[in-house]
């Protein structure tokens, strides 16, 4: 299996928060006129040359009423275009945000069982993770 880059791996969990923001793989295949299957790997890492295609992306923001995957990519491109140097408050956001995913786990673990909303809850704070450490790892790759 080939390895995803940090930018293909945050871009499969934009993907599936926009897929949960749709109502889940199921509600999604169906306004895209797909397989279920097919729909659900756009999101999982384990489909690292399978992406959704930018028709079926602005078909589903369309339907949500969020750019999820699209504002990702607009952020994507206006970032600068060679990273600064790794400091402190990389740290602190790193620490900040995996401090978000742990608290929206836990409080969705509360009541024994996780809905629709705390899925996407915890995706979306996934999302700002993996943006995260994508920053901290671009930092890091260079010579």
């Amino acid at each position: 299996m080939s390895e995803l880059s940090p930018d293909d791996r945050a871009l499969k969990v934009m993907t599936s928060a926009l897929i949960d923001a749709c109502g889940g793989a199921c509600a999604a295949a169906q306004l895209l006129g797909k397989a279920q299957s097919l729909v659900s790997g756009y999101a999982v890492m384990s489909e690292p040359k399978r992406f959704m295609p930018l028709s079926d992306v602005a078909t589903l923001e369309r339907h949500c009423g969020q750019p999820i995957v699209s504002r990702w990519l607009v952020d994507r491109h206006t970032a600068p275009p060679k990273p600064e140097a790794l400091a402190l408050n990389d740290v602190g956001r790193l620490t900040i945000e995996t401090g978000d995913v742990a608290r929206v786990v836990l409080q969705a673990l509360e009541d024994g069982r996780v809905d629709s909303a705390e899925r996407q809850a915890i995706r979306r704070e996934l999302g700002e993770l993996v943006r995260a450490a994508s920053l901290i790892l671009e930092k890091v790759s260079q010579p």
